[in-house]
């Protein structure tokens, strides 16, 4: 009996929460670096901008229905052949400016970098609300840059109200992903 509720639950809770619904492995190609893998939330579409000339390719994710709220993860990785990815304190720096130039249209005013750690590399984020966001635009934008492997990822997750679990499933996502070497076939 108690089995048979504890699946029950599983089932409301994906059913109910789109953003915490099982999340499935998607593989990206990055010309020259190897692949991308995210775990990509259920109910969540890609769509990848691969730019020409091999520069890094940028992916949207979004909803397939209900709210909208957008995610864009680029890739980033040296200028020059064989150039390394930002570092630790180069990663810092630049989500730092990025906060320091959302404070003047947010509702926070002062803008706290947060560490996110995954099991291939570690960044940050800030988090704002837009003091007046027009129709159509999201109040919420969540930016920040995590390293993994020889990459990093810049992203930017843009909400409303009610979509905090999206939110939390986009950084989990980038939380957990990983860049694997080699040219994808």
């Amino acid at each position: 009996m108690r089995n048979i509720f504890g699946g029950i639950m599983v089932i409301v809770v994906v059913a109910c929460c789109p953003g915490l619904a099982v999340a499935a492995p998607q593989s990206f190609v990055l010309p020259g670096h190897g692949t991308l893998l995210l775990n990509v939330s259920d109910g969540w579409k890609s769509d990848l901008k691969q730019p020409p000339g091999r520069l890094p390719p940028t992916i949207g994710f979004g909803g397939q229905s209900g709210g909208s709220f957008i995610v864009l993860v680029t890739a980033v990785w040296g200028s020059s052949p064989g150039g390394a990815a930002p570092d630790d304190a180069k990663i810092k720096s630049t989500v730092a400016s990025a906060a320091k130039s959302a404070e003047t249209q947010s509702v926070e005013g002062s803008l706290a970098l947060q560490e996110v750690v995954g099991p291939s590399g570690r960044g940050y984020y800030f988090r704002a609300t837009d003091q007046a966001p027009k129709p159509g635009e999201w109040k919420y934008l969540t930016q920040g840059m995590i390293r993994t492997g020889g990459i990093a990822l810049t992203f930017t997750i843009l909400t409303n109200d009610g979509q905090a679990a999206m939110e939390k499933a986009a950084l989990e996502m980038i939380r957990l992903a990983v860049q694997q070497s080699g040219e994808a076939v």
